[in-house]
């Protein structure tokens, strides 16, 4: 057998994280033969693949903990592909795959596959900038995809994963749908739509907005509030939060916000696995964080809270009591 290669760095993060698939799926008890089988193939493929897994295997005794904690029908619900409403991802019959990773000091969401067949799409950490004719403009933060077409002499944009900012000028005229709804902004609107795990969130920054739900219910949405929607149910109106747009540009603004809720925030652009001690996860913290630098701010957390940051080749990183 190829000797393992020692230094940590070289490890390829892609690699790891089909590791930690492959360690989610073996460990949670819903794993059939063929996967073992395929899984031992995979290892066996590539040297690095092996010493992905022997690091993992290593320290993941919590990510195995916590993947029995789960049910059957859980766990496959977790594995599964999430297919997207686009017409393109119906045809390719695939989507990104989502896999939710417990250990023992919490729960870490992690899209451990791009959204690979929607028009215009970001990976961790990435933001993007789109024009469109008529002066309609986009811009999707991390791990989003979007489709985009014009029928009947209208541009329709589909907002399959992720978030999103819709600028539309004088005299543009769009139509945006999510899984939940459809969003008809006025021209001259700015906002923010979110597709969530369960519901659409529509920010308005400027201007206004009708948003349909399937039912046919409209909801008029004003500058300075915002609302949440599933297919059926609409959440309560509230005021817009200060700093909701701060990701357009590259920023994360707290005040007083529990850690956890900020490490979850940070862990949506930053490659890897991030986990946070339950003992400290209703500390508060205040202040601007880099969304571009995401291991700047956990340092930066480490100056003004009582906790520390373990990390594990660049990839895996806990946040525990100093």
């Amino acid at each position: 057998m190829t000797p393992l290669a020692s230094d940590e760095s070289s490890l390829d993060p892609h690699v790891v994280e089909q590791a930690m698939l492959w360690m989610v799926r073996l460990q949670s008890g819903v794993s059939s033969a063929g996967e073992q089988l395929a899984c031992h193939r995979w290892r066996q493929e590539s040297p690095a693949h092996e010493q992905a897994w022997q690091r993992l295997n290593g320290i993941g005794q919590g990510l195995r903990d916590g993947t029995r904690g789960l049910s059957a029908g859980n766990v496959r619900g977790l594995l599964q592909a999430r297919a997207l409403t686009s017409r393109r991802a119906v045809l390719k019959g695939f989507a990104g795959a989502g896999v939710l990773i417990a250990s023992g000091y919490g729960v870490s969401q992690r899209s451990l596959m791009p959204t690979l067949f929607s028009d215009y799409g970001t990976s961790t950490g990435e933001r993007r900038s789109l024009s469109f004719d008529s002066g309609v403009a986009v811009q999707l933060d991390t791990r989003s995809a979007l489709d985009s077409e014009f029928a009947a002499g209208l541009r329709v944009l589909t907002l399959n994963q992720g978030r999103m900012l819709l600028t539309l000028q004088q005299g543009a005229q769009v139509a945006l749908r999510t899984a939940d709804v459809w969003v008809r902004p006025q021209p001259l609107a700015r906002l923010l739509v979110s597709q969530e795990r369960s519901a659409t969130l529509v920010q308005l920054l400027d201007g206004g907005a009708r948003v349909e739900q399937p039912r046919g219910q409209r909801f008029e949405l004003r500058a300075g509030w915002q609302q949440r929607f599933s297919d059926s149910l609409a959440g309560a109106l509230a005021p817009l939060p200060a700093g909701a747009a701060a990701w357009t540009q590259g920023l994360l603004l707290a005040e007083r916000l529990p850690l956890g809720q900020l490490l979850t925030e940070l862990d949506r652009y930053r490659p890897g696995v991030l986990r946070c001690d339950p003992r400290i996860a209703n500390l508060q913290a205040s202040g601007s964080f880099s969304i571009d630098q995401p291991e700047a701010s956990l340092d930066l957390l480490t100056q003004v809270l009582p906790i520390r940051v373990q990390r594990v080749f660049g990839y895996w990183a806990s946040v525990v009591p100093a």
